[in-house]
């Protein structure tokens, strides 16, 4: 017998598998950097490190918790294996993963304030008999 699943959870659970999908691609990058001769891959280091890494820890777990992700949830993608990754130096791993619980939660709260706005403007309109 399968199990019905609500569509939030649903979306969720796509959400946060789009999530885990990107991150491993993210840490994917740097043994592939290995293969490229010549000062690129140095540059390409430095730009995958301290800007691209950063920014998808604010961004992927915060675009999760507005699909319902919950924000312990979203941040461990992106700024655990950013922690855990050695190429990278300890103290980006260690900055990326509050900054992504940080975007996490306030994802979270974006999301429950926009649903609240929702209900309030649309109780505002009772129908008339």
């Amino acid at each position: 017998m399968a199990i019905k699943r609500a569509p939030a959870g649903k979306k969720a659970l796509l959400r946060f598998a789009a999530l885990t999908l990107a991150a491993l691609v993210l840490q994917g990058l740097y043994p592939l950097l290995t293969l490229l001769e010549g000062d690129a891959p140095v540059l390409l280091m430095l730009g995958l490190t301290y800007v691209l890494v950063p920014l998808a820890a604010m961004l992927l777990p915060c675009w999760a918790a507005l699909g319902g992700v919950h924000p312990l949830a979203a941040c461990l993608p992106v700024g655990g294996l950013s922690l855990l990754h050695g190429a990278a130096p300890a103290w980006v791993g260690l900055a990326c993963l509050p900054l992504s619980l940080i975007c996490a939660a306030a994802g979270q709260e974006w999301n429950k304030r926009s649903k609240m706005e929702d209900r309030k403007r649309h109780a505002g309109k009772k129908r008339k008999r």
